[in-house]
């Protein structure tokens, strides 16, 4: 949004940026004298960002909106009268003089923009002093492809870099309008390309020594960053001196198998196990590590929940941002899920609501959403927490971080946390933490202080996450769930059929008929064509096939040949779906079908290397 209001400023008499998290005021009383209202917000707002959509137009303003919340099936479509999908930079303009002419579209859908197109934020428009840390993008992209996540859809894998006369721009800004704490690099991996990323950080270090300041940073990225190559050494190395104080690491779980089902090889790089890389990039950079974890891939069960448990406590990463799996719109996931017929609805894009979107695998809903709690209360008892949070302060460089902080605020905050919520947990846990930091650092001096300030500043963070916790556990108590909702999709796929209604004919084969099956026990009914249907009921068969293959690799034909195989044993088991239809015609019309899908190969590939994958690591143990 800062960089919105900074590319609009020439376009309007009289622009101001307004943020909701910090402006008290009701939001028609802000917009009272706007004509046009931009509004920007991520899918995790996507219901307060509904609710000040609809308030915005009855104040009778025009409304434009985008952000990751955005997309062709949002509710905004019926609310705002313009909408931006992904990146904004390449369509800006079209739509602006849309808006002077009176001729601006509905609906713009945003490309990969050039770096020298990205918007320049301008930090003037906001008062610092309401912030914690401040946000600057230097890169975006991914190049990695993980199934669940939608980066790569959204903006694109090539690796683009902001020119460095706008970050030196930016940081010059920052410095000039008095900010010294934390700046939040907010690059989708700041990593993705290794050899850009060490020129980056060469370039972040020399304008810290221009401007006479090396903020604290932070920015997120894969575990890539522990390899063992020359450069990634390189950038370890600067990551230090361009004061990284910590990064967010997308380990998402310790089941291997569930790492190659999701296409996240990346972490099963090298020799090092997670809890050695993790360990390693700490040791190297003097930079904490924030995990970020996820439960419910289709190898996750009720099996792994102690696993995922005991792998986080055994880290030193204090704070974990564990959430319950939710296919998101425009990944591969979601792709495979709605394929499959186990997508239930869209996400809230709150991955710690506890709200899962999908039938599991391997789990019922009901169990998915409470194992998801039990993992939450494993790792955020306070015996488990104040453990890690020991080995962090044990490791980390508390240099990095800086005195940015005044005395006065410094003891303000430690008497908060000393004597409000959880302060006995806290008084319990100090002499610890004061004995890690003797030990490391002379009493009294800079670095002594530094590892007790990092101390409080993570009884802060734990009285939050006990907070969620606790309110999870009260509104799980409280979930009533529906027959169906107690089924793993295992179990699904072995229900009896008990009933097969036709709700409407094709006109040109019944295999396309839309019909309505009913499943028991589990009391569930699934709606769709007759094709896709039989499709879900092959998911198992076409497993059994991959058993059987032998080949190192797939041809077409092969795909095919697998693909008709599964069919016709679905056929067989599953009577009930074909409505008298002789198994010739089905053939037929699926080989005229699948060949004529380009993208039919490619998903039967996809789906046997994975399931080769991991069958190794099962053979493997």
């Amino acid at each position: 949004m800062l960089g919105l209001y900074n590319h609009l400023k020439p376009y309007y008499r009289k622009i101001e940026l307004v943020d909701l998290n910090v402006d008290p005021r009701p939001l028609p009383q802000l917009i009272t004298d706007a004509g046009h209202v931009y509004m920007g917000g991520m899918s995790a707002q996507q219901q307060s960002y509904y609710r000040n959509a609809v308030s915005i137009k009855q104040c009778g303003k025009t409304l434009i909106v985008g952000g990751t919340a955005v997309t062709g099936q949002s509710p905004l479509m019926d609310v705002a009268d313009h909408l931006i999908e992904n990146e904004a930079e390449m369509v800006i303009d079209d739509l602006l003089q849309g808006l002077a002419t009176g001729t601006a579209r509905k609906y713009y859908r945003g490309t990969p923009a050039p770096a020298d197109k990205f918007f320049q934020p301008d930090y003037s428009a906001i008062d610092l002093s309401n912030y914690a840390h401040m946000a600057l993008q230097i890169s975006r992209g991914c190049p990695e492809s993980c199934e669940f996540c939608d980066i790569p859809a959204r903006f694109g894998k090539n690796y683009r870099v902001t020119p460095w006369r706008q970050t030196r721009a930016a940081f010059r800004q920052l410095s000039e309008l008095g900010w010294r704490g934390p700046v939040f690099i907010v690059d989708d991996n700041f990593i993705g390309n290794p050899k850009s990323a060490l020129e980056a950080l060469k370039k972040l270090y020399h304008i810290g020594e221009e401007l006479g300041i090396h903020h604290p940073k932070y920015t997120e990225m894969t575990l890539r960053f522990a390899d063992e190559s020359e450069t990634m050494h390189q950038v370890r190395a600067w990551f230090r001196r361009c004061n990284f104080s910590q990064s967010f690491y997308g380990v998402e779980t310790p089941n291997k198998a569930a790492l190659r089902e999701t296409d996240k090889r990346q972490n099963l790089r090298g020799e090092r196990n997670l809890t050695e890389k993790l360990t390693y990039i700490s040791e190297q950079t003097g930079s904490g590590v924030m995990m970020g974890m996820i439960f419910g891939f289709d190898h996750d069960s009720d099996e792994t929940v102690e696993r995922f448990i005991d792998f986080v406590n055994s880290s030193h990463a204090p704070i974990v941002m564990a959430g319950l799996l939710n296919a998101l719109p425009q990944t591969a996931l979601m792709r495979r899920l709605v394929d499959e017929g186990r997508f239930i609805q869209n996400s809230s894009g709150n991955n710690s609501d506890g709200v899962i979107n999908f039938i599991p695998w391997r789990m019922s809903v009901r169990l998915a959403e409470r194992n998801y709690l039990k993992i939450l209360e494993g790792i955020y008892c306070p015996k488990a927490y104040f453990r890690r949070v020991m080995r962090h302060l044990g490791m980390v460089d508390p240099g990095l971080k800086g005195d940015f902080r005044g005395k006065g605020e410094q003891l303000l905050a430690v008497g908060k946390i000393l004597t409000r919520n959880h302060a006995p947990i806290y008084w319990r846990y100090l002499p610890q933490a004061v004995a890690i930091a003797g030990r490391r650092f002379s009493p009294g001096s800079a670095d002594f202080q530094g590892v007790l300030a990092e101390f409080f500043a993570l009884c802060a963070q734990y009285t939050h996450f006990i907070g969620q916790t606790r309110a999870l556990q009260r509104e799980i108590a409280q979930r009533q769930y529906q027959d169906w909702q107690l089924f793993s999709w295992q179990q699904f796929l072995q229900a009896d059929i008990t009933s097969v209604e036709l709700l409407q004919a094709h006109p040109m084969t019944p295999v396309l008929d839309t019909i309505r099956v009913r499943l028991q026990p589990i009391d569930f009914s699934y709606q769709a064509s007759r094709l896709q249907i039989m499709r879900v009921f092959c998911q198992p068969f076409l497993e059994r096939g991959f058993a059987e293959f032998q080949g190192a690799t797939l041809s077409s034909e092969q795909c095919l040949t697998l693909q008709i195989q599964a069919f016709s044993e679905a056929f067989r088991q599953r009577s009930a779906l074909s409505a008298q239809i002789a198994w010739p015609v089905w053939e037929r019309y699926l080989k005229e079908f699948l060949v004529q899908d380009p993208e039919f190969p490619g998903r039967v590939r996809q789906a046997w290397r994975k399931y080769r994958a991991i069958r190794q690591l099962a053979d493997a143990g």
